[in-house]
C-alpha cells in the first residue's frame, strides 16, 4: 500500500484551491484499466499452460518391482508440497509477503524505512506487523501493524514523533489449486497516532481481493484490487477515497535467494489523478528452515502526481519470521 502518513493532509493544507495548476498529468483510466482487465483475464490460463505433459513413455518402461518399491515414496511425495509449484517456494510466497493478500503463514515482521517528501521534509518509519493463522488448513488470518514515526519538517513545517495510525486486518482463501490460489480480506486503520504529523486522522474501511499464479516454477505473479474509504475524519478535509489496484512480479534466482518488482498505484477520487510507485526488492533466506528472511528494497514514484502528494523515494528493509 501506498504510504499515506500525513503528507496527504499536508498537500490539501498547503495546495488548496491552485492544486488542480500544480498537479502533473495523470493516465487516463482506459490506459490502466483494459490492460488491468486482460492480465487478470488470462491470469489462470497462463498458470494452466505451465503444467508440464506427463511423460508416458517413463511410465511404460517402469517394471512392477519398482512401482511395488516406490509406492510408499510416491505416497510420501505426494504429502509433501511439489518443489516444481512456485507457490510452494518459500522464497517466492515470502518477498514483498506484508503486501500480498494470498500469504497466510503467521508471521512476526519488524519494518524499517526512510521517506523523503516534496519540499524537503523527510520522516522514519518502525513498524511491528503481526500476521496470525488459524481455521481449517489455516486458510484464515488475522493481523495487526503498529507503526512508529518520526517527522522532519521541511521549509518551515513543525516536526513530531510518536504512535501512528494502527491498522487492524482479517483475510481468508477462497481457494487454493497447485498453481493458482485467491484470497479476499478487511481491513480497518483507527486514527491512533499521536498526534496529526504522524497520522491521518480518519478511520479507513478497505476491501480487497487478490490472486497469486505461477507463471514458470521459478516466478509468482500475484495481483489485487482494493477499494480505500474513511468513515470518519477528525477534520474538515475530504477523507480518504480510492481504488487502488496492484501487481508483484517475485523471480527466484537461488534456492535463498529472489527479487521482486511491485507496482502499485491508487486512483483519488476526490483529486481525480493517479497516484503510482514501483518498489524493487530482494528477499533473502537466512536459514534453512525457512522461518527467518531479510528484505531489502528502495520505492520511487512514477508520476508528478505521487511526487507531490506521497513520496519522492523510500528504502527500507523488513526481518520477517514464520512461525
Amino acid at each position: 500500500m501506498l504510504p499515506t502518513a500525513n503528507r496527504y493532509s499536508i498537500m490539501w493544507e498547503g495546495v488548496g484551491p491552485t492544486r488542480a495548476r500544480r498537479l502533473g498529468r495523470a493516465l487516463p483510466s482506459e490506459a490502466l484499466v483494459i490492460p488491468l482487465y486482460i492480465l487478470l483475464s488470462l491470469v489462470p490460463h497462463i498458470a494452466r499452460a505451465q503444467q508440464p505433459p506427463t511423460s508416458d513413455a517413463q511410465a511404460q518402461q517402469a517394471s512392477p518391482q519398482q512401482s511395488a518399491s516406490s509406492s510408499g515414496a510416491q505416497t510420501s511425495a505426494h504429502a509433501k508440497p511439489s518443489p516444481d509449484y512456485a507457490l510452494d517456494n518459500p522464497v517466492l510466497e515470502q518477498a514483498d509477503e506484508e503486501r500480498n493478500i494470498t500469504y497466510m503463514q503467521s508471521h512476526l515482521t519488524f519494518k524499517y524505512n526512510h521517506d523523503e517528501y516534496d519540499g524537503g521534509a523527510n520522516g522514519d518509519l518502525v513498524q511491528v506487523d503481526w500476521l496470525q493463522s488459524f481455521g481449517p488448513s489455516s486458510r484464515l488470518a488475522a493481523g495487526i501493524e503498529l507503526p512508529f514515526m518520526h517527522f522532519y519538517g521541511g521549509n518551515g513545517e513543525p516536526s513530531g514523533n510518536g504512535l501512528g495510525d494502527i491498522k487492524l486486518e482479517f483475510r481468508g482463501m477462497l481457494s487454493k489449486g497447485e498453481r493458482f490460489e485467491q484470497a479476499a480480506g478487511f481491513e480497518i486503520t483507527v486514527p491512533s497516532a499521536s498526534n496529526d504529523l504522524v497520522g491521518e486522522g480518519e478511520t479507513v474501511i478497505k476491501l480487497v481481493w487478490g490472486f497469486s499464479t505461477q507463471v514458470t516454477p521459478h516466478t509468482l505473479l500475484s495481483g489485487e484490487v482494493g477499494y480505500n474509504k474513511a468513515v470518519q475524519t477528525r477534520h474538515g478535509l475530504p477523507g480518504i477515497n480510492n481504488i487502488e489496484p496492484g501487481l508483484i512480479l517475485t523471480q527466484a534466482f537461488a534456492k535463498r535467494l529472489g527479487g521482486y518488482l511491485d507496482w502499485d498505484t491508487y486512483y483519488d477520487f476526490n483529486a481525480s489523478e493517479y497516484a503510482q510507485t514501483l518498489r524493487v526488492g530482494f528477499d533473502v533466506e537466512l536459514d534453512g528452515t525457512e522461518k527467518c528472511s531479510l528484505s531489502p528494497y528502495f520505492q520511487f514514484p512514477l508520476n508528478h502526481f505521487t511526487r507531490i502528494t506521497e513520496i519522492k523515494n523510500t528504502v527500507g528493509i523488513e526481518l520477517s519470521y514464520n512461525f
